[in-house]
């Protein structure tokens, strides 16, 4: 397909704590280009539903992540159609790129969400030359770092079955999308970098091994991100094998087996004697209430947070909390996520002449 670089929004997927935030900085130290940091579009439009279009312009105009983009809604809604009808929807979403991008100067817009995994069959319908990369990462670190996030499960087979459950969802689409690894892409930047500017049809720029000078400083200030901000290394801090037994590296490696074998992952060599599958499905067992409870707060979570009221509200919060309560107490000076910023006063008048017109 012809690449229209100047309508082909270019998409960073992957698994949470693969490494999805480093590609959107060096991409977005790219002269040309600029990725709005998961503005989560398709997520919060199966939470608002199928209510009135109108209606889910006001509704993710108040969602944390479009007010953590910092834009300024009237100027999203200026470049909406009026009257706004459910065929408009992807224009939601293009006109919020294409501002983010346009407030930096670049012409190229696109967005990170990890979990638009999930959606590459709207964002093919949206934008047919899409381009999208897809960054891997060895599932045993992504697994142990999931655990360690407050906004993850603790559970190694809870963040085992998020890492296979994105796999299964990309799947399909593996002939039109890049995938790269996090360790070759740390390994050997600009080898890689050309590999993915030349899929996404742009130009080489020496300035995308230079994020920390030339990305933007937009991202929300909580712990997990700093290290997206700092300096490049040659080399990945990988300590699952220091702190998992022998039967937890190999239930994990079971679990991941597919994503192992594709991408170059070995098993491990143990220090000690091989577990056995009797021991591996005891931990196994041993981890599925911890499953459940996630499985459950997340459903209260997306329930509560169809009524933009509860977005910043104390019920979410302490369930949030309650995700992985032993992530917050390795966090020490970090009392919880930040209040997005506010709106601007007025907006809901411009929103409300998108229906009237």
């Amino acid at each position: 397909m012809t690449l229209n670089s100047d309508t082909a929004p270019i998409h960073v997927i992957g698994t949470g704590r693969s490494g999805t935030t480093l590609l959107r900085m060096m991409l977005s130290a790219h002269p040309r280009i600029h990725l709005t940091h998961e503005a989560s579009f398709y997520v919060w439009e199966s939470v608002y539903g199928k209510g009135a279009p109108s209606g889910l312009v006001r509704y993710y105009l108040q969602t944390p992540h479009f007010r953590w983009l910092r834009l300024d809604p009237a100027e999203v809604v200026a470049d909406l159609p009026a009257p706004f009808t459910a065929a408009h929807r992807k224009d939601l979403y293009a006109a919020v790129m294409r501002q983010a991008a346009a407030r930096h100067g670049k012409p190229r817009w696109g967005d990170k969400t990890p979990s638009h995994s999930a959606n590459l069959d709207r964002i093919f319908e949206d934008w047919p030359d899409a381009r999208v990369v897809r960054i891997v990462r060895d599932p045993r670190a992504t697994v142990h770092s999931l655990t360690r996030m407050p906004w993850a499960t603790p559970s190694l087979v809870g963040a085992s079955g998020f890492c296979e459950l994105e796999r299964h969802q990309v799947e399909p689409y593996r002939d039109r999308i890049l995938e790269i690894r996090l360790e070759d892409l740390v390994a050997d930047a600009e080898g890689t970098m050309r590999a993915v500017l030349d899929h996404v049809g742009e130009d080489w720029s020496d300035q995308v091994l230079d994020h920390p000078a030339h990305a933007p400083d937009d991202l929300p200030p909580v712990p997990w991100f700093a290290r997206a901000l700092a300096p490049r290394t040659t080399s990945l801090r990988e300590s699952w094998s220091r702190v998992w037994t022998p039967t937890e590296i190999r239930l994990v490696e079971r679990i991941n087996q597919e994503t192992m074998a594709r991408y170059g992952y070995e098993p491990a060599v143990l220090d000690g004697a091989e577990p056995s599958s009797l021991a591996r499905w005891m931990r196994h067992l041993r981890d599925l209430p911890a499953v459940g409870r996630a499985i459950w707060i997340t459903i209260r979570m997306g329930l509560l947070a169809r009524d933009p009221s509860n977005f910043d509200g104390p019920v979410q919060k302490a369930l949030f909390r309650k995700l992985n309560p032993d992530a917050w107490e390795a966090m020490p000076g970090f009392d919880g996520i930040p209040d997005a910023p506010p709106l601007p006063d007025g907006w809901q008048d411009q929103v409300r002449a998108l229906s009237a017109a």
